[in-house]
């Protein structure tokens, strides 16, 4: 079988760094998921900031570049690997494509504007190569079988999510939206959102507390957290069949059945003191390294598309129009 180059640009924490100083399972980086999948070979890394590119080539062994440009002359790889800032996407994108690389993982969101990913998603279109979103738990083993859980009525009709997310809104708040919409196979058609100033650690944007109703029905609460006190990514999924807890930042599930009544007479209830966790402990990249093997072979189609982190972004940018608006309802 074929082994397929990739190249790496930016030696960030999710581009290299996580892999040296995080306790997330490894391999725990772009360039570890790569380098520990038998099917890609890791060429080189691309930083412009020498110090960071320094400690990554020193780590993972492999040639560094502080051009991208560059670095796709000499090592000429299949795949092309974004793990820089949102603003930066789309040029990387087009310099990707231009060199015919036959797929490239780009980190969320998409990019910092819904017109610039419209332009990406055009360009990805004519160059007709596969581009993944790393939105990650599209691509878990507990979060596919809930999706078809969903799909086959098991948990009734879905009422309500409530999500809780830290560290941004345009940060893991993506990874909440697109892990919603994948579990529901459906998008957000209105928001309503209130910018949380008590929750001000975000890498770039705000914390944004919402709620955004969904095409099929169901309503999804997002509640931020303050990752400065501690980190979270927990879903509540209430059916009218039953709920799922899930926690732990997706590697933790409890199945919650409903109940003959014991508080009030002739009222069900979800069983929670029944619930049993099922624990999952792996790496956070490695199913999106198979993902890409697999659709580079031709034997699974891509998932987490450039479309659907666009869909993403529009529920972003619902959120902050109506936050900026008092609090009114957006559609999108």
């Amino acid at each position: 079988m074929d082994t397929y180059r990739a190249l790496v640009v930016g030696c960030g924490k999710i581009g290299a760094t996580f892999e040296i100083d995080s306790g997330l399972v490894k391999p725990a980086s772009h360039a570890a998921a790569v380098a520990a999948n038998s099917r890609l070979a890791l060429v080189g890394l691309v930083d412009p900031d020498a110090a960071a590119l320094q400690r990554a080539t020193d780590y993972y062994k492999v040639p560094g570049f502080p051009d991208a440009k560059a670095a796709i002359e000499e090592t000429h790889p299949d795949v092309i690997v974004i793990s820089t800032p949102p603003n930066t996407h789309e040029a990387f994108l087009s310099l990707a494509l231009e060199s015919g690389v036959r797929a490239v993982v780009c980190e969320k969101p998409v990019s910092d504007s819904l017109e610039s990913a419209e332009r990406m998603i055009a360009a990805q279109k004519a160059a007709n190569s596969i581009v993944l979103v790393n939105h990650q738990r599209r691509f878990f083993p507990l979060f596919k079988k809930l999706r078809e859980r969903i799909a086959q009525g098991e948990l009734g009709r879905i009422q309500q999510v409530s999500t809780y997310y830290s560290n941004g809104l345009t940060n893991n708040g993506t990874h909440t939206i697109d892990a919603v919409q994948f579990l529901l196979d459906d998008e957000a058609v209105w928001a309503v959102g209130a910018e949380n100033s008590l929750n001000k650690t975000a890498p770039f944007g705000t914390n944004i507390d919402g709620i955004l109703g969904f095409s099929k029905g169901a309503v999804v609460t997002l509640q931020s957290l303050d990752n400065a006190e501690f980190g979270a990514h927990d879903f509540v999924v209430i059916g009218t069949k039953g709920a799922v807890t899930i926690r732990q930042y997706g590697f933790r599930f409890e199945e919650v059945a409903v109940k003959d009544g014991v508080t009030f007479a002739g009222v069900k209830e979800l069983d929670w003191g029944g619930a049993r966790p099922v624990v999952e402990s792996r790496s956070m990249l490695t199913g999106t390294y198979d993902h890409l093997v697999a659709c580079l072979d031709g034997t699974e189609t891509p998932t987490s598309t450039l479309v659907d982190g666009l869909k993403v972004m529009k529920a972003l940018e619902a959120l902050a129009a109506s936050a900026a608006q008092g609090g009114s309802v957006v559609r999108i």
